[in-house]
């Protein structure tokens, strides 16, 4: 039995829902779809609780499971061969646990960056977004934001005092 309690199957679900619903959506382009399914998901391991083995990795179990239910959605679409090939062009298709585990991981910490940067003012979050996720240049931040280069670098060091602080607090 994996779960003792339902405050147990709480806190699973609220530490892997979203990051899920991202995965899952990664795979069908759909929110609603795979919040549906993500909940499936989480319907199905709490109805089957006890007749569950120990489970050695929650988080790759889950993202394996999510995975699973989204290629039989696509199944039954008709359409696996057209979302098979492009999830393989996303370099997902190794099927180990091991690379579930380190997806896991990149969404899990993906969802964990998007919670920090909840705390940053607007202009900081915007700036620190376009260089750290867009990849753009300070050059080409001040550019596009009709803004001087010293002030993208002071948004920059403001932003990454802020997210450290936020994170050592958690």
């Amino acid at each position: 039995m994996l779960f003792v309690d339902k405050a147990a199957f709480k806190t699973v679900f609220n530490a892997h829902y979203v990051p899920l619903c991202n995965y899952a959506n990664s795979i069908l382009r759909s929110d609603s779809l795979s919040e549906d399914l993500v909940q499936d998901v989480f319907f199905h391991l709490w109805k089957n609780n006890a007749t569950l083995e120990s489970v050695d990795n929650l988080s790759a179990f889950l993202f394996t499971a999510v995975k699973n239910k989204a290629f039989e959605h696509i199944r039954a679409d008709k359409a696996y061969k057209k979302a098979l090939s492009g999830y393989s062009a996303h370099g997902f298709e190794d099927k180990t646990e091991i690379s579930m585990s380190s997806l896991a991981h990149k969404y899990m910490g993906m969802e964990r960056l998007s919670s920090l940067m909840r705390h940053l003012p607007p202009k900081c979050k915007n700036v620190f977004a376009l260089h750290k996720l867009n990849g753009l240049t300070y050059a080409e931040i001040a550019a596009s934001e009709g803004i001087s280069i010293k002030t993208v670098e002071n948004h920059m060091i403001k932003a990454l005092k802020i997210l450290r602080t936020e994170y050592a607090k958690s």
